[in-house]
């Protein structure tokens, strides 16, 4: 499982592999709903764009990219991806292997 550390920039991009694949991931607030939302490139292709981030969600399950899912987790009760939950870490942004996920739920 890989926890993606969030900064302090309403606009910014980091890489990691999965599954053997180069992904982008491009974050950037939005101040006027006041959550985060997230660019996904596989193999500098993108192919999700504006997928707004929310807790408890696997932000990838409707699509088939083979990376497992993301997924938002408020660490302090009632968190939610706001301007500073995620750079706080009061809310963790997380990727899990499809068999981390399976795990998970048995």
């Amino acid at each position: 499982m890989n926890v993606f550390n969030v900064v302090d920039y309403a606009d910014q991009q980091f890489g990691t592999i999965i599954n053997g694949r180069r992904v982008t991931i491009r974050l950037r607030y939005n101040g006027t709903n006041d959550r985060w939302s997230f660019d996904l490139s596989i193999d500098d292709l993108p192919v999700l764009t504006g997928r707004r981030i929310v807790t408890g969600v696997d932000l990838l399950k409707p699509f088939n990219f083979g990376l497992g899912a993301i997924f938002a987790v408020a660490v302090t009760p009632g968190a939610v991806p706001d301007r500073a939950a995620l750079p706080a870490g009061t809310v963790l942004l997380f990727q899990a292997s499809d068999e981390e996920v399976e795990a998970a739920a048995a």
